[in-house]
């Protein structure tokens, strides 16, 4: 099987949990989704094309830093002694009042992340290489201001193999809850469905259970895993 190998480097980057508001608070990788719309964005595609991803990746450290923060809702007139902002509701005809904050970001530094992916059509692999390789707009994973070094990729065939001995990860990785390994487990969006409700369309996210094991994990012997040419482990979901 063929699968589009891609070494990224970005010097920061937050990939937002959901569930964290005050602080924003980053998953350790960026999530499947968010590599699966990097690629729909360099392709151009208008419609969801089925792919499975591996994500791995090492980084320095982590810090916390100060993010601009608005909220406003379309029901509230703008009050001058109220809010710092204001912009104008043609639906509702009038201004709406904005107030303006600060909150608190978690940053990865230094990310150097290695993602396979393994397209569903595999007549697609050399297509998604070459918009990678040539994409027609700016790529970037999580924070659209985190810039995105693409260092190299490259098409790779990829197999199931057990494992004869003990592996050891060269690199942080989410890794299928199957495996039965210590990490600390994350429920991760992967693709959508848009469903309609109160005459709203909503995106429905398929949630897939990994555990992020840090590098040094062990795999244990005969293990059904993922390998790619160049003998790296991958674990596609």
């Amino acid at each position: 099987m063929k699968a589009i190998k891609l070494n990224v480097y970005l010097e920061t980057a937050n990939f937002r949990n959901p569930m964290s508001f005050q602080s924003k608070e980053s998953y350790p990788l960026p999530p499947f989704s968010t590599v699966i719309g990097m690629v729909h964005v360099a392709c151009g595609f208008k419609s969801y094309h089925a792919m499975d991803v591996s994500v791995a990746g090492n980084s320095f450290s982590t810090v916390h830093d100060l993010a601009s923060r608005y909220e406003f809702n379309p029901t509230t007139k703008y009050e001058s002694a109220r809010h710092q902002m204001k912009v104008y509701s043609p639906q509702k005809d009038k201004m709406i009042g904005i107030t303006q904050g600060i909150s608190h970001i978690h940053l990865i530094t230094d990310l150097h992340l290695q993602l396979h992916i393994i397209p569903e059509d595999q007549s697609e692999v050399y297509f998604i290489e070459s918009k990678l390789k040539n994409p027609s707009q700016f790529l970037s994973l999580g924070r659209h201001e985190d810039v995105m070094m693409i260092k190299d990729v490259k098409v790779i065939d990829v197999q199931e193999e057990t494992l004869p001995s003990n592996r050891e990860l060269t690199k942080a990785t989410y890794v299928p809850v199957s495996y039965k390994i210590g990490g600390a487990f994350f429920r991760l969006n992967k693709n959508y469905e848009l469903v309609e409700q109160k005459k709203k369309w909503y995106r429905k996210f398929s949630k897939q259970e990994v555990l992020y094991a840090g590098e040094g994990t062990i795999i244990p012997k005969d293990s059904l895993i993922w390998v790619d040419e160049d003998g790296e482990v991958l674990f596609p979901v």
